[in-house]
């Protein structure tokens, strides 16, 4: 990667940064971290005092769906005020006092929150933002770009932390491999693979369950961040084996000073927006 290339990431992060709690350390400079003061703070209650979840839309497999084991499993919100959300930034999501990412800081939230949201404003940049109402009786805004509307759990394996559709865990399948399965079932979401970087192979073997390389075909590339790192999400249109369901592969390379992680999404075209959110709650170790 060049030095240009470095400085427009660095911008890039720069002001995703700007509402996504942690400030990003990168390798040009240290950028003091902001305070995460009353970043704990986890309960949050409609204007009018009490939890007002809104309806909700089952996302699973219809009965006899032919293609079963590709869809994303979770209870999306139906977009209506008020709702339900969950923070799923990494480094967790500023709540500010007016809803403009240069306005008063109150708090910080960390990721996973469950959020009541009670009012919504797109700005000229088209940037959405949502009101809230803090445990303390403050109302505040945050970005709308650093939540999900489905619930979110945390599934880790010893190098990675991600936050997956609420049923997703993952599972050790060999030495520097793992697998999110949903309810510990056959339905995988996520094929992890790790090692040292050294070691690290010019292509990852392709796990079981997905058809060889040579059959998949290129859909886009698409820039991308992994928690703080800057990443390359490749796209590719897939046929399963045996039932010729179609799906999507989304692969994922990260490269850090000692280590290479490949992560290997498949899913369902209508999932395929989810992999961006998914990617940003993820954090490396």
């Amino acid at each position: 990667m060049t030095k240009l290339e470095l400085a427009a990431w660095g911008l890039v992060i720069a002001l995703l940064g700007a509402e996504g709690g942690l400030a990003v350390v990168r390798p040009w400079d240290h950028h003091v971290a902001l305070s995460l003061s009353g970043s704990q703070t986890s309960s949050l209650i409609p204007a009018n005092g009490s939890p007002t979840p809104g309806a909700t839309r089952l996302v699973t497999p219809s009965a006899g769906a032919k293609c079963p084991d590709v869809v994303v499993r979770r209870v999306e919100q139906l977009h209506t005020i008020p709702r339900s959300a969950w923070v799923h930034a990494s480094d967790g999501v500023n709540v500010r006092d007016a809803p403009s990412s240069s306005a008063t800081r109150l708090t910080t939230l960390p990721t996973g929150t469950q959020l009541n949201l009670q009012a919504e404003q797109t700005n000229p940049d088209n940037s959405t933002w949502y009101r809230i109402r803090l445990s303390d009786g403050r109302d505040g805004w945050l970005s709308g770009r650093y939540t999900t509307n489905y619930p979110i759990s945390l599934a880790s394996t010893d190098s990675l932390r991600i936050w997956l559709p609420v049923g997703y865990q993952f599972q050790s399948v060999a030495p520097g491999k793992a697998e999110a399965h949903y309810k510990n079932g056959p339905l995988t979401l996520l094929y992890l693979e790790t090692g040292a970087r050294d070691q690290a192979p010019t292509e990852t073997t392709v796990p079981a369950g997905l058809p060889g390389r040579s059959t998949w075909t290129p859909r886009s590339t698409e820039q991308a961040l992994v928690g703080d790192l800057p990443a390359t999400d490749h796209v590719f249109g897939i046929r399963l084996a045996g039932s010729g369901c179609p799906a999507l592969v989304h692969e994922v390379m990260i490269t850090t000073t000692t280590r290479y992680y490949d992560l290997i999404f498949r899913l369902d075209e209508p999932s395929s927006s989810v992999v961006a959110q998914l990617l940003d709650s993820a954090t490396v170790q």
